[in-house]
């Protein structure tokens, strides 16, 4: 056999396929290598690296824009295997995952909901538990936007008992207003799903949690606003665009002001155009549009960053579920009950 020399050109010309997007169409129900079951969630790094939540196969699938497959890794903390349902890609490179760990105590079946961080090569960084209200379905990383944080109610209870037993209290105790100041690289927002039963009707306290790398909660968003959050997406400025397949509208809460002032969405039932149904997945491009899952309606949307459609990227596509976008292409997963569980990679530029 003969082997032809690489040469320059040969390479640039195989650097030059890579940057080059078509559309394709990769996966099928399945836990094989090139397979998935229930794709969730859908994450685009700074290289154009696809990472895809293999929810039921509890891994975390990492492709390039050709669909291939270049590593997998699973889902493991401490030990015990969990389902990621959705990811984000912070701004040091680092894969931010939520999901829910299922075991068995006391001959009872229980599940837990859990935010994690692995390397963009699947290296374990860090675990943060939180309390199962319900489900845990999207997250979305930002930089922290210095506001202030209002301290723990256990704290205060804390501090009122030590004046009783010891006297008077520190003198920081005095000069504390029940406000902190803090400063964190990064903090992480994930929709929070809890409905609970009143007089046997639902009774939504959904919303959306801001919290830090080590677990503190910054802030709770949307409880008078959200009935089913479902996807987050975060601009640059801070503000969370959060989808509400109940409501069938996208949630737009501003940060940097008074959020409970500053609040709008848009959308709405329906099957027009700017409408929708059951939305799911939510991505920012590079110009701030939002690009929308409207997965009743079997489409991905378009909306400009101010809410007013601007078009339709995909038409009669059943069981849409998850939405990324990259540089020069849009990447949306499908999650069916006929064993679709499929990602497609379409070219997307936002001057269209």
């Amino acid at each position: 056999m003969f082997w032809r020399k690489t040469t320059k050109d040969d390479k640039k010309k195989d650097e030059d396929e890579e940057k080059e997007v078509k559309m394709v169409k990769f996966g099928g129900r399945g836990s094989r290598r090139n397979q998935f079951c229930s794709p969730t969630g859908v994450a685009v790094s700074e290289t154009s690296e696809l990472f895809v939540a293999d929810s039921f196969n509890e891994r975390i699938v990492v492709c390039n824009t050709r669909g291939k497959v270049v590593r997998a890794f699973n889902t493991v903390t401490k030990g015990k295997h969990f389902r990621p349902r959705d990811l984000s890609v912070d701004k040091d490179g680092n894969l931010w995952v939520v999901g829910t760990v299922f075991m068995v105590e006391k001959k009872a079946y229980v599940c837990q909901n859990l935010l994690t961080q692995f390397s963009t090569e699947g290296r374990f960084l860090t675990k943060i538990d939180l309390p199962l209200t319900g489900v845990t379905s999207g997250i979305a990383t930002r930089a922290d936007i210095g506001h202030v944080r209002v301290q723990d109610q256990s704290t205060g209870k804390a501090a009122s008992k030590k004046k009783k037993k010891g006297g008077e209290p520190k003198k920081e105790e005095e000069e504390n207003d029940g406000l902190e100041q803090y400063t964190n690289a990064v903090e992480i927002v994930v929709t929070d799903q809890r409905t609970r039963m009143v007089e046997r009707k639902g009774y939504s306290e959904s919303c959306v949690k801001v919290v830090t790398p080590d677990g503190t909660q910054v802030k709770v968003v949307g409880p008078r606003n959200t009935r089913k959050p479902t996807g987050v997406a975060v601009n640059q400025k801070g503000d969370l665009y959060v989808t509400d397949s109940w409501l069938h509208c996208v949630h737009v809460f501003m940060e940097g002001r008074d959020v409970t002032k500053k609040y709008k969405k848009f959308g709405g039932f329906g099957s027009g155009d700017g409408q929708l149904d059951s939305p799911h997945g939510i991505c920012l491009d590079r110009q701030g549009n939002v690009i929308v899952v409207d997965r009743g309606n079997w489409r991905v949307s378009v909306f400009d960053r101010d809410g007013k459609f601007v078009r339709h990227i995909m038409n009669d596509v059943p069981d849409l579920y998850s939405v990324a976008a990259g540089p020069n292409f849009v990447v949306v997963t499908c999650v069916g009950h006929c064993g679709t569980d499929t990602a497609t990679i379409i070219p997307y530029s936002s001057d269209k």
